[in-house]
Order: C-alpha cells, then structure tokens, then sequence
C-alpha cells in the first residue's frame, strides 16, 4: 500500500480543501529523510498559494499547522492549481490539487502555471521527488502540467 500525506489549505471564509500525494515506505532509515522532502513539498505549497495552511497529515502523522483564516479574500478553495503528474515507469497519469492558488503564478493570458516561476519550480521539484505514483510506493513521479481550475462545493 502506498503511503501518503495531506496538507489541508484554508480559504479566507474559512473553507478547506485537502492535497494529497503519496510517497513510499518509510523506514527508520528513511523517516528523516521523508520528513526533510515532505517540509520541502509543504513549503513549495505555501510558496504559490493565497490560503494558509491549515493542517498536515502523514501516515504516522496528524499536526495541527495553524487556525488562522488568511486575509487575502481572493483565497478560495474553490480556485486550485491541478497538476497532473505520471508514474516514470508506468507513464499511467494522475493528479493533484492544491487549494487557494495564487493566480499571479500563471502565464499571462492562460490558465497554466508557470513551470518557471521558482515558487513553482520548487514545488515540482519537491513533489517530484517527494512523490510516487498511487499505484506502487517505488515508482517515482514526473509532473506534466499544472492548470488554474475551479470546483464547486
């Protein structure tokens, strides 16, 4: 079974939306090292985003981040960046979001995220290398494309 973590994100009228990523098995051996790249992946989130974050959740893990509601009214968990990612084997896709996206991070005129804006380049990197595909906790991750979408509640 693949592990995986959670980091909740908070809109500014309070509603949440969650993003998940799974990750492989994690060991004595390998816990600091996951800790270290599951900081990364968060702190790339926070990066690129208007909301606060909220909460995190690992499979061993459960810490409340912040109660805050951010200031920011343009945070809304119905706004999300969807990046759409690959097993480097399988080549099966699948997805991710992550809630209250700052919009200045897209390429102007589009709804795509700026794959060369650093704050996104660092959250690729992390999840790349923190990430591994749904399906097997070995098969590491390549992100596609990430896109501005919306979702009703």
């Amino acid at each position: 079974m693949p592990h995986y973590g959670n980091v909740t994100i908070r809109d500014s009228s309070g509603e949440t939306s969650t993003t998940s990523l799974n990750f492989g098995a994690v060991t004595a051996l390998s816990i600091g090292g996951l800790l270290s790249q599951w900081g990364a992946f968060r702190t790339a989130i926070g990066n690129v985003i208007l909301g606060v974050l909220g909460k995190e959740q690992l499979v061993m893990d459960n810490t409340v981040l912040d109660n805050a509601v951010p200031s920011d009214q343009s945070a809304q968990v119905e706004l999300k960046f969807q990046f759409t990612y690959e097993g480097n084997t399988s080549k099966k896709k699948y997805r991710f979001e992550v809630a209250t996206p700052d919009t200045s991070k897209l390429v102007p005129g589009t709804d795509l995220v700026d794959f060369t804006d650093p704050q996104i380049a660092a959250l690729v990197t992390a999840a790349e290398t923190l990430g591994r595909s749904p399906d097997s906790d070995i098969e590491t991750i390549n992100i596609l494309e990430g896109r501005l979408v919306g979702r009703n509640r």
